[in-house]
């Protein structure tokens, strides 16, 4: 009897344990169900713990926080955290988080990997790039950009194709304080642009003392740009360099051409949705995956469901990612394979679950339950994607909402043989089904070895 009932407390247990839905949050994930989805999420940045990367620490579900980082991984063990590049290594540890380097590669020991370093062979760590042309100061031949290599320009960090320099000595009028070298700054110099000697005559009187050369009404020496027509003369950076001609208008050490919001100050660069347009001057907020704007994910809208476009190898595990529109939802999600190349016997394993956890709107599979295809012969398949809320969308209120989505994935590699699919109790039907027919079986057991009772004697 004892036996029996062990028996089926386990079973039961096992059984209501594979559908029942783990509802746990990630560490400093949100609890409240009116969570306001354009905050920006969860960054792990190591101030309150180390992020780690794939399977090196935590998680495996229970509330542990972790998440898998893109699809280079199929363990079960992953750590919470932020992966804007998908290349594997948290952004607190990457040495370019905003670019794909997984090797992190850094010929110059200054801290900036080679994927995103503007001098890869010089220890530049500051990435100072004065002209904003991509190439930094410390490996640029020509550092400000107007066709004078800097060993032969008079003012190499000032932008002055003409070299013009009336004192001649050797600095150029445009990085000059005292133009015609008389000892008068030029601010205070009533003929800043003539030679003239005030210990021994007065200041000339000549239209040449003065020269505007943008011609937009500010003299050149008083102009913070005065290779440029800028009469406004705005300069953002409070630097000195007009904004018509500096190459970081905001002044937070990202050249213009680089920077998410070029004029805002926001040297984190941060971009919450990844849609290339900073936090600092982004007024909407829609999660862009994998640079597919037309796909964002919007978390005022109603439940919808995505998954990118993904490469692989034959026999080798592809494991299917999953988003959705709004965070840390339980849903039921099913896999299934679409098409295939023609003889192809690819198939889908695991390819049903729930799951409850999302960084930031990629959700994770619970343990060893990863979704994943396995493709025999290279080509093009097509996967799609169905989820189903547990309980109500968090916009319209309804239960069970449900939305779809479909992938292609792109596999390359010759064509092999897939291992055997291993035997399982499980069907291939819905999971709620599966565990109401093993908890009918294990009662109607419990009833068949039920010891009979004897009548009480009288």
């Amino acid at each position: 009897m004892k036996k029996n009932l062990i028996f089926l407390f386990c079973a039961f247990f096992a059984a209501t344990a594979f559908t029942a839905p783990s509802v746990v949050l990630a560490d400093n994930q949100e609890e409240e169900e009116g969570e306001d989805d354009d905050d920006p999420p969860f960054e792990c940045d190591a101030r309150f713990d180390d992020c780690g990367t794939p399977e090196l620490s935590g998680g495996n579900g229970g509330g542990g926080g972790s998440i898998l980082i893109a699809n280079t991984d199929l363990g079960d063990a992953y750590q919470s955290q932020d992966d804007y590049s998908g290349d594997g290594v948290g952004d607190s540890f990457d040495n370019c988080p905003f670019e794909y380097n997984p090797d992190q590669t850094d010929t110059s020991g200054d801290g900036v990997g080679d994927a995103c370093d503007n001098c890869p062979d010089h220890n530049n760590p500051d990435q100072t790039d004065t002209n904003g042309n991509g190439i930094g100061d410390a490996c640029d031949p020509d550092i400000s950009g107007d066709g004078i290599p800097n060993e032969e320009d008079n003012c190499p960090y000032v932008f002055n194709p003409e070299q013009e320099d009336t004192s001649g000595d050797g600095v150029g009028d445009a990085c000059s304080d005292d133009i015609n070298g008389n000892g008068i700054p030029n601010e205070e110099d009533p003929c800043p642009f003539v030679v003239w000697d005030p210990d021994t005559e007065d200041a000339p009187d000549s239209d040449s003392c003065f020269r505007d050369s943008s011609g937009d009404g500010v003299y050149d020496h008083l102009d913070n740009c005065p290779n440029h027509y800028n009469p406004d003369q705005e300069d953002m950076a409070g630097d000195g360099i007009g904004d018509a001609c500096s190459s970081d208008i905001s002044g937070d050490g990202i050249p213009n051409e680089f920077d998410n919001c070029p004029y805002e100050y926001n040297p984190d660069q941060t971009d919450s949705d990844r849609d290339g347009v900073g936090d600092a001057c982004d007024d909407t907020f829609c999660f862009v995956v994998d640079g597919d704007h037309d796909n964002c994910l919007d978390p005022e809208q109603p439940l919808y469901a995505y998954s990118p476009p993904m490469l692989g190898e034959t026999v080798t595990p592809v494991r299917l990612r999953l988003f959705a529109n709004q965070r840390n939802l339980a849903l039921r999600y099913q896999w299934s394979l679409t098409s295939a190349p023609d003889g192809s016997d690819a198939r889908i394993v695991d390819p049903n679950g729930t799951t409850t956890i999302s960084t930031p709107f990629e959700y994770r599979y619970v343990g060893d339950d990863v979704p994943h295809l396995m493709a025999d012969l290279p080509g093009e398949y097509e996967v799609r994607l169905e989820v189903e809320t547990i309980w109500e969308d968090r916009v319209t209120g309804e239960l069970n909402q449900t939305a779809t989505a479909t992938s292609t994935i792109t596999v390359d590699g010759e064509a092999g043989e897939l291992p055997e699919e291993p035997s399982s109790c499980s069907s291939t039907g819905g999971a709620g089904g599966t565990t109401l027919a093993l908890v009918f079986a294990l009662f109607g057991l419990f009833a068949i070895r039920r010891p009979r009772t004897e009548p009480a004697e009288a």
